[in-house]
């Protein structure tokens, strides 16, 4: 795939979705594709299916294992969209986003005591605002990928 850039596992989940949605976003030449790497409904059923190890010794090995699984289904998927268009990278998950730049009116990211969010403003859309959470370590790698691709648009912190 021709990526302008991207910017991988630090964004976590839409405004007003789970924190346990996982997105890696993906600059191309006209737009910006939000794929899932992880979903919450990844591991529904290993969340709410205690077993006897479960019940006698706690949760920590059946989190461990979720954890475990989780990044080697993170790997496997960022693996099969390297061999992927855009389209096709936006047909893996129905939850997947595509924003067009000519709809973006503004982007501006964010940066709290313990989070950071990058906020894209939309025309011409479904939705008027996508917000992504990030963590605050991550916030000078988006502004640097950010103003590189859409200087004309992003939004200076007060």
């Amino acid at each position: 795939m021709n990526c302008l850039g991207n910017v991988m596992e630090v964004l976590q989940g839409l405004n007003g979705q789970t924190t346990d949605t996982i997105y890696d976003l993906f600059f191309t030449e006209k737009s910006i594709i939000a794929a899932i790497v992880l979903h919450h409904s990844d591991f529904m059923e290993r969340y709410h299916k205690p077993d006897l190890t479960t019940i006698f010794l706690g949760d920590g090995l059946r989190r461990a294992e979720i954890k475990r699984q989780s990044m080697r289904l993170m790997e496997e998927r960022r693996q099969a969209f390297k061999n992927k268009t855009p389209e096709e990278i936006l047909a893996t998950h129905r939850a997947n986003v595509k924003i067009d730049y000519e709809n973006i009116i503004s982007v501006a990211t964010k940066k709290g005591l313990l989070s950071a969010s990058l906020e894209f403003s939309l025309q011409d859309h479904p939705l008027k605002r996508v917000q992504f959470s990030l963590k605050n370590s991550r916030v000078a790698e988006v502004e640097r990928v950010i103003n590189k691709i859409l200087p004309g648009k992003v939004l200076k912190a007060p």
